[in-house]
């Protein structure tokens, strides 16, 4: 029996004790006294247990043909939710003819007996994460009543920094804060208010951080949680009546800026080829009609850098036009390389070597062949194993990245004419980053 050892857990203090050893002595002395051989062992370090999103499971998962069972020192080693803990043990381990074993519950999915406790436990371990998850909300909202902001997170608010459980006041950024106030009624303009605060000498923040201030009740003396805010124990840096009177004129642009975000396919993806920044999307309406372009953000918000970056901008349009005739030219070239590809039967070529290594074994049992003779070619054809292993590993990974000539085509015909979810869905499968320059635009593929 191949066994595949698996071990979580899922905090940093864990990851530094003795958690992941302990775990794995234990099982490799299970496995010991069942005879059974020890396939791999699979470790998800500091990863939760809410998710099956971790690398070592995931690993596990594609491997699963090579082994017999799966074990695991606790059942919520593999998952705190009784969903995800279900599909695991029924759509992957036992249709794939593993089988399943908790050490601590001496739970064994190959009797019926264990197959009706895995779900019993299942229900329980889902049970505790909930309880321990409203514990934690009750004592938010406790804190939040009390008047104390959550402390959760390894940053401070802007203007404020953390002392005892309490919000201090700094009083460089809260001057900052009530300048960014003040100008903002000024000039109704967030760049505007940037440009100003550069001239001034104040380290200028991004766009995005000065609207979310805006927009912040801590400001003017409040805390919040589960979208309620309640009176804090802070000291306020604006007045609730200035905070009311820049939430109208904020207002004011939220329609806009809605469009703004909607429309913006290559969002986290574009970058400028003379600067490295990132490209962001802005709109102009002409004759009735909306314009789409991508900028160059240290020229679209000069105050936030030491220089204006002079790369141009690109009209969405165009970019998509270019994005959409690579696909096609990639897919015509897709039709010459996909008849060359054949893929290597790795697993008949596995089959092979352990039967060489069933034939040592039978000779050394017979006396045809001494003990160091075995253990050399053992070796030996064990480093070839695990060789083609690899190589195995490496093909499939290939396929799952790979894409067909026709499913080129059908994308770049997606990306002409379809709803824009569609077509940002397929811009973020297909491409990793786009650089765009002064008369050029250059794609890195995640194919």
């Amino acid at each position: 029996m191949k066994v595949a050892i698996y071990l979580r857990v899922s905090t940093q203090e864990q990851v530094d004790n003795y958690s992941i050893e302990a775990q794995r002595e234990r099982l490799e002395a299970f496995c010991k006294a069942k005879g059974w051989t020890v396939y791999d062992v699979y470790v998800d370090a500091g990863f939760t247990g809410s998710n099956t999103d971790r690398p070592g499971l995931q690993r596990l998962l594609m491997e699963l043909d090579k082994v017999d069972v799966v074990a695991v020192y606790k059942l919520d080693r593999l998952s705190r939710s009784q969903r995800d803990t279900l599909t695991l043990i029924e759509d992957h381990f036992l249709k794939n003819k593993v089988d399943f074993v908790s050490l601590t519950e001496a739970l064994d999915t190959s009797t019926p007996f264990g197959k009706a406790m895995i779900g019993i436990l299942a229900v329980f371990a889902q049970l505790e994460r909930e309880t321990i998850a409203e514990r934690m909300r009750l004592g938010h909202i406790k804190r939040a009543e009390e008047g104390l902001r959550g402390m959760g997170g390894d940053y401070d608010p802007a203007g404020y920094k953390r002392q005892d459980g309490r919000l201090v006041l700094v009083p460089e950024e809260a001057q900052h804060i009530q300048e960014a106030f003040n100008l903002y009624e000024q000039y109704l303009s967030i760049t505007k208010v940037q440009k100003r605060l550069k001239e001034l000498n104040y380290p200028v923040w991004r766009f995005r951080r000065y609207r979310d201030i805006l927009s912040n009740k801590l400001y003017c003396g409040y805390v919040q949680f589960a979208d309620k805010h309640y009176k804090g124990q802070h000291e306020s840096i604006i007045t609730e009546e200035q905070f009311d009177r820049v939430q109208i004129l904020l207002s004011r642009h939220k329609g806009r800026n809605a469009f703004k975000a909607k429309e913006a396919l290559l969002t986290g993806l574009a970058v400028c080829g003379e600067c490295g920044e990132s490209y962001v999307s802005y709109h102009c309406r002409a004759k009735g009609k909306h314009y789409r372009y991508y900028t160059c953000r240290a020229r679209r918000f000069p105050s936030e850098y030491p220089e204006k970056c002079h790369n141009k901008n690109w009209r969405s349009e165009a970019i998509e036009k270019f994005i959409q005739d690579a696909l096609y030219t990639i897919a015509d070239e897709k039709e010459t390389s996909e008849r060359e590809f054949v893929a290597i039967d790795y697993g008949t070529q596995l089959k092979k070597i352990d039967q060489k290594l069933e034939r040592l074994v039978d000779l050394y049992a017979d006396g045809s062949i001494e003990k160091s003779v075995l253990d050399k070619q053992v070796t030996k054809l064990n480093n070839e194993k695990r060789d083609i292993a690899e190589q195995q590993a490496a093909q499939t990974e290939r396929a799952a990245r790979s894409v067909n000539r026709k499913q080129l085509q059908d994308y770049a015909i997606v990306l002409e004419s379809a709803a824009f979810p569609d077509r940002q869905a397929i811009v973020q499968k297909l491409i990793r980053r786009l650089a765009i320059h002064k008369d050029r635009l250059e794609i890195e593929w995640n194919f």
